[in-house]
């Protein structure tokens, strides 16, 4: 068994200390440059959005995806539900 001397136990808590410090330091959120890029802003923004809600989906997503790709969504989300129905069966 360890015995604690009061100097262990000095150095134990300035330990801690230091590993608190530099967790403190090195978790701190980064200082970002504000962009004139419309991209990188939207990109930006959508990026903290994802962080705050995972499930985040934009308004805008209908008016960017074109119609003409409709089947192909389509297609896995009939296959994965057919294969819901048949395994309830």
């Amino acid at each position: 068994m360890l015995r604690l001397t009061p100097a262990r136990g000095i150095r134990t808590a300035l330990l801690l200390c230091l590993c608190a410090v530099a967790a403190l330091l090195f978790t701190a959120p980064q200082a970002r440059a504000p962009s004139d890029d419309p991209v990188t802003a939207q990109a930006s923004y959508l990026a903290e959005r994802l962080c705050e809600n995972p499930v985040h989906v934009p308004d805008q997503l209908p008016r960017v995806v074109p119609r003409s790709t409709a089947p192909d969504f389509a297609r896995p989300a009939v296959a994965a539900l057919a294969t819901a129905v048949r395994a309830r069966r």
